[in-house]
C-alpha cells in the first residue's frame, strides 16, 4: 500500500510538471506571436460557413486547420512569426491559395477570401488578399524585421539600438541615473518591458535589458508603444519584444566580419588643431549564423556566434597627460617583481592581504583588503609580487 502510495504522488507531480510546463509555454507564445484571420464570403458577398480553412508556414511546412464559424469567419492564433498562406476549401467551390504573406509580432494579419464556384480540383492562387492595417488590436507599435536590421548604419551591433529608428522613442538624458539609453512615448527608460522570444529579458535589480541579442540572429522586434493588452503588463514604459530566427526546411546561413580602423579614418578637427595624431580604433565584429532542418517538416535549428576584438586609444582632454600601459613579457607571466616600488606593493598586498612598503593594504572605507593566495599559493612569492601564471587566463594576455 505505501509503495503504492510513492507511485501515485510521484505519477501526480509529473502531471503537475507537465502541466506546468505546457502553461508556461503557452503563455510565452502569447508575447511572440501572431494571429491569421478573416472572412469567407461567396460570388454575391453572402458568408460560408464551414469552410475549411488550412494556415501554413511556407518556411517549414507546419499547418494549422479550422473551419470557418456561422457567421463566415476564422482565425488561427498562436503562430510563430514568418511567412503564411491561407488555403480554403469548400464543397462546390475552387480549392483557393493565397500568395505568402508576412505575419509580424503581435499581429492581426487578415485574409479576406472570395470562394469562386468550381470543383474542388480547381486550384485558384489569388495575388494577395491580405488587409496590411491592423482592425483588430488598438495596440499602437511598429516592427523592425527582414533587411532592415541587417541593412541599417548600426555602430556596435545592437539591435536594440534600431528602436530609436521608430516613432515615439527618443534617446534618455545621460544624467537621468536610470538604466536604459531611450525611452518610449515620453516614459522612463527603466520602465520598458523587454522580452526575448516571449520571455522576460529584464535584469531584477535596474529593470535594464539582460541580453540582446546580434543582428544577424534577430529576425524581428517590435516596440508596442501604448494600449498594449493586458498580457504584456508588467511595466507602463513600453513593450520591445525581439523574437530571435528560426530554422526552417532550407540551409541558410552567414558569415560576417564589420571592421572598423583608424586607417580608414579622417583626424578629428582638434586632434589637427593641436597637432596630434588619429584617434587609434581597431575593431573587428566577426561571426556566423547556421540554420535548416533535423527532420523535414517537423524539427529544425538555428545558432549563431558573434565575437569582438577592439583596441582602443583616444586622445586626452587638454591639460591631462596621456597614458598607455604597456606590460612587458614578465608581467603577462605574472611577475611584477621588478615593476617598481608601487607596482609591485599592489600586486604584493592584492596576493597576501598584508601592508607593505609605501602600501596601507587598506580599502577606501579604510578596511583591510583580504587576500587572494588562490593567484598564488607560495607565501613568499607572493610577497614578490609574483602570481602563479596557471592561474591567469590567456585570454588576458591578448
Amino acid at each position: 500500500m505505501l509503495r503504492n502510495g510513492y507511485k501515485s504522488v510521484a505519477l501526480s507531480c509529473l502531471l503537475l510538471l507537465a502541466f506546468s510546463v505546457l502553461l508556461v509555454s503557452s503563455s510565452l507564445a502569447q508575447d511572440a506571436t501572431g494571429t491569421v484571420l478573416g472572412t469567407v464570403v461567396d460570388p454575391q458577398g453572402s458568408v460560408l460557413p464551414g469552410v475549411q480553412v488550412t494556415v501554413t508556414n511556407t518556411a517549414t511546412h507546419q499547418a494549422s486547420t479550422t473551419k470557418t464559424g456561422p457567421d463566415g469567419t476564422f482565425r488561427v492564433v498562436n503562430l510563430p512569426i514568418g511567412l503564411y498562406t491561407v488555403t480554403a476549401e469548400g464543397t462546390g467551390f475552387q480549392r483557393l491559395v493565397t500568395r505568402e504573406q508576412k505575419l509580424q509580432i503581435n499581429q492581426n494579419l487578415r485574409f479576406d477570401i472570395s470562394m469562386k464556384v468550381g470543383s474542388t480540383q480547381e486550384v485558384v492562387e489569388v495575388a494577395s488578399d491580405a488587409v496590411g492595417v491592423e482592425t483588430v488590436s488598438s495596440t499602437v507599435g511598429e516592427s523592425v524585421s527582414g533587411r532592415s536590421i541587417i541593412d541599417l548604419p548600426l555602430n556596435g551591433r545592437n539591435t536594440l539600438d534600431l528602436a530609436l529608428s521608430q516613432p515615439g522613442v527618443t534617446e534618455t538624458n545621460d544624467d537621468t541615473g536610470a538604466a536604459g539609453t531611450f525611452s518610449i512615448a515620453g516614459g522612463r527608460s527603466d520602465s520598458i518591458t523587454f522580452l526575448l522570444d516571449g520571455g522576460v529579458n529584464n535584469n531584477l535589480l535596474n529593470n535594464g535589458v539582460v541580453f540582446s541579442p546580434n543582428p544577424d540572429t534577430v529576425a524581428e522586434f517590435r516596440v508596442l508603444q501604448n494600449n498594449y493588452t493586458a498580457e504584456y503588463g508588467r511595466n507602463g514604459g513600453g513593450i520591445i519584444s525581439v523574437v530571435t530566427k528560426s530554422g526552417g526546411n532550407q540551409f541558410h546561413g552567414s558569415v560576417f566580419d564589420y571592421l572598423r580602423n583608424d586607417a580608414l579614418d579622417a583626424n578629428s578637427y582638434f586632434n589637427k588643431v593641436n597637432g596630434l595624431d588619429r584617434d587609434v580604433l581597431k575593431r573587428n565584429q566577426y561571426g556566423a549564423t547556421l540554420g535548416g532542418p533535423i527532420l523535414k517538416d517537423k524539427l529544425f535549428f538555428f545558432v549563431g556566434y558573434q565575437g569582438q576584438r577592439q583596441s582602443q586609444v583616444q586622445t586626452p582632454t587638454a591639460g591631462v597627460a596621456a597614458t598607455t600601459t604597456v606590460f612587458t613579457p614578465a608581467e603577462l607571466n605574472g611577475d611584477f617583481s621588478n615593476s617598481g616600488q608601487a607596482t609591485k606593493s599592489a600586486v604584493a598586498c592584492f596576493l597576501t592581504g598584508s601592508p607593505q612598503p609605501g602600501n596601507a593594504c587598506l580599502d577606501s572605507d579604510s578596511n583591510p583588503l583580504p587576500a587572494h593566495p588562490y593567484f598564488q599559493p607560495n607565501a613568499a612569492l607572493a610577497a614578490q609580487g609574483i602570481i602563479d601564471p596557471t592561474r591567469i587566463d590567456p585570454v588576458s594576455k591578448n
